[in-house]
């Protein structure tokens, strides 16, 4: 880099500034992506838990359904569904985070009553499978929710790092290793105009 600039006071002063406002960023990034990094591994716990919950209680769902249907048609199921169908409503939104925008998701579902199928031919399970889909779905949703955060953070995680990677071992070296040449330049040029003084001082000592 030396080679580049001009070996002056005016440059290295400037060149001490750089490194000076690269370090204190350096420093700051460091701090941000330690406490980034800190806020991932809590997401990948709750992500690990969620995962857990969903997992096993879906099987019994499913296997409820399952037994549900045994008695019905593929028809009949269609009918009984889209008969019983309730509606569900998603709706995104952000949460801050360092800063950092992460997807927030609310499923709310309408306010229905019980459905009494005991008077209609319709096996009561059917009411069970109802409810602990509502509430299977809001856990998936949270999982998905998650799962998304996790993907942002990781993404900012490593940029970040690139960030301070590329000041701890690219920039703050180079701008080192430029103030270091930079001193040496001028300490060497101080040096001859002292040696040039003295000469000047020594002839007109011998011209008196």
């Amino acid at each position: 880099m030396i080679s580049r600039v001009s070996p002056t006071r005016m440059k290295l002063l400037e060149t001490k500034k750089r490194h000076q406002i690269a370090s204190r960023g350096h420093k700051l990034l460091k701090e941000k992506l330690e406490a980034l990094v800190r806020e991932l591994i809590i997401l990948t716990k709750e992500f690990e838990k969620q995962e857990k919950l969903v997992s096993s209680r879906l099987p019994k769902i499913l296997m409820n359904f399952l037994l549900f249907r045994i008695n019905y048609t593929t028809e009949d199921i269609e009918k009984i569904f889209y008969s019983y169908s309730n509606e569900l409503k998603v709706e995104m939104s952000e949460r801050n985070v360092m800063n950092i925008l992460l997807p927030q998701f609310k499923i709310t579902t309408a306010e229905k009553p019980m459905h009494d199928l005991y008077n209609r031919g319709i096996n009561p399970l059917f009411d069970l499978i109802l409810l602990e889909f509502n509430e299977i779905i809001k856990e998936i949703l949270k999982l998905a929710e998650i799962e998304s955060s996790i993907y942002a953070l990781a993404e900012i995680v490593s940029l970040t790092r690139r960030r301070v990677n590329a000041l701890e071992y690219v920039l703050i070296p180079e701008l080192s290793k430029t103030i270091k040449e930079i001193t040496s330049k001028l300490e060497e040029h101080e040096r001859s105009n002292i040696v040039r003084l003295m000469k000047i001082k020594e002839i007109l000592g011998s011209k008196s």
